[in-house]
């Protein structure tokens, strides 16, 4: 399904473009990748796992473009791209109606209003679609700032994996299921 770009207005009055991402967005998109990684704790790929090249970033984008239910969505300021969404529905029909949903905010962006853009945006994208009735995300049961966004946008909790997710100091962390309904 065909998405509009949308503009919006975040709390430090910037505006921003959330697009649909286009295969010539692979390597910015790699690169925003990259640096969230190295920015955040609260990713589960490693910098060093994340190794995909220029043309299997291409295919990634045209695979998810070209399914039904899925979306990414990129934010663009100033020509760059300082954020992304990832709606990945799930391709077997028993649970086609089914989404997943992953965000990669820069540091330097959070707590601004562009999550909550991005996540509103992609329900109203899932909602249009007419397969879509769930969207489902895990995160980290430490990272406070993202729950609140979550239950913030109408996610609830739906699960506990305890100790699912080992810290590089070998500490262990729960990950929390939560899910919206459409």
């Amino acid at each position: 399904m065909k998405f509009n770009p949308v503009t919006v207005t975040l709390r430090n009055q910037v505006t921003v473009t959330l697009r649909a991402a286009v295969k010539t967005d692979a390597r910015a998109l790699l690169e925003s990748g990259q640096r969230c990684l190295l920015e955040s704790p609260y990713l589960i790929t490693t910098p060093e796992e994340f190794n995909f090249t220029i043309p299997q970033e291409r295919d990634w984008i045209r695979s998810v473009n070209e399914s039904d239910n899925s979306l990414l969505l990129v934010a663009v300021y100033s020509n760059q791209i300082i954020g992304n969404l990832l709606l990945r529905g799930e391709p077997r029909s028993k649970i086609k109606h089914n989404a997943l949903l992953g965000i990669m905010i820069r540091k330097q962006w959070q707590a601004i209003g562009l999550g909550t853009a991005l996540i509103r945006t992609a329900q109203e994208w899932a909602r249009a679609t007419g397969i879509l009735k769930s969207v489902w995300l895990s995160v980290h049961a430490t990272n406070l700032h993202a729950i609140a966004l979550y239950r913030k946008t109408g996610f609830e909790q739906a699960g506990t994996q305890t100790a699912y997710i080992q810290e590089p100091d070998g500490t262990f962390t729960d990950n929390l299921l939560m899910g919206f309904r459409l």
